[in-house]
């Protein structure tokens, strides 16, 4: 699993689901899609591109990750 999963521990209460196996891999395949990051990138190349972020831009993500997971 990516290392930074356990960072974002606001994301998935944001989304209202459970931090499991399951769900972080979900999470990290929409998170890698809506950051445009290759499903080849490693952890610390998205992990930068999400630090890349500003408080908006990371806030922005929760609508999308819900409709890309159909939450």
């Amino acid at each position: 699993m990516t290392c930074y999963m356990r960072h974002m521990d606001w994301l998935f209460d944001a989304l209202g689901i459970a931090s499991d196996k399951a769900n972080r891999r979900r999470v990290d395949s929409a998170l890698r899609a809506e950051l445009r990051s290759a499903e080849g990138d490693h952890c610390p190349e998205v992990w930068a591109a999400y630090k890349a972020l500003n408080d908006d831009e990371r806030a922005a993500l929760v609508p999308a990750l819900r409709a890309a997971l159909k939450l």
